[in-house]
């Protein structure tokens, strides 16, 4: 019951209208790929949400213009050509789309990309939306472990660290760019300035003994003693 009530929080908060309008909405029901595959069905000015593979009492009826809909479905169809060109047509279609993490001002967590998998109707007869997740870019990159000054130990996936001078300070020291790649080429993932930074290692920091904080304080410790270390 507690997943269930979860799960209809999640829908309705991505239906819920924001300044971002319907590229919002498109955006927060793929970001709900990595948690829930989903069929909408349209009709009667109502989307029918079905989890598949759930118990069909499970599913949502949330009030929606069918204009609103069908403008949803239109972005898919733009997401899709812009990844695959040709690959779809404004009235169906299915494709392999990548989907950016959230921004999450404030977090130490730092999501991968992923690929969500979309299969759409967008005819005057027949509106839907299935999309399944596929899979996600952390299998396919490293594991950065970023080692910043105040203590904090952020991890980011990605597959290059990348300098990132600041042309518009000339007294600003830059920035460490964590690249991720996808569909739509290079996508920068993590970012932080070069004073925040003691090091960046690729991969766990592993240590033989002691605690998890222990391993860090080391490595942390190496990184400030040995400009070798790290980055």
């Amino acid at each position: 019951m507690i997943h269930s009530n979860l799960f209809a929080e999640r829908v309705h908060t991505a239906f819920q209208p924001t300044p971002r309008g319907v590229v919002g909405l498109v955006d927060d029901l793929l970001g709900l790929c990595r948690l829930y595959q989903l069929r909408i069905n349209f009709q009667d000015g109502h989307c029918a949400i079905h989890r598949l593979g759930a118990n069909p009492q499970e599913s949502l009826d949330i009030p929606v213009p069918k204009s609103v809909f069908r403008a949803a479905l239109a972005r898919i169809v733009a997401i899709c050509s812009e990844q695959h060109p040709e690959s779809v047509t404004p009235y169906r279609g299915e494709a392999n789309i990548a989907v950016l993490p959230p921004v999450s001002q404030g977090s130490e967590k730092v999501v991968p990309p992923s690929t969500c998998f979309v299969s759409f109707t967008n005819t005057p007869s027949d509106q839907h939306l299935e999309k399944r997740f596929s899979s996600s870019s952390a299998s396919d990159g490293n594991r950065f472990t970023v080692l910043l000054r105040d203590k904090r130990t952020v991890t980011v996936f990605g597959h290059s660290l990348k300098y990132l001078q600041n042309a518009s300070n000339q007294t600003d020291n830059g920035s460490y760019g964590i690249l991720s790649r996808t569909d739509r080429g290079e996508v920068l993932v993590g970012l932080f300035r070069v004073s925040d930074v003691i090091g960046v290692f690729s991969g766990d920091i592993r240590e033989p003994e002691g605690t998890a904080e222990t391993r860090r304080d080391t490595q942390r410790q190496r990184a400030l003693e040995d400009e070798s270390q790290g980055i």
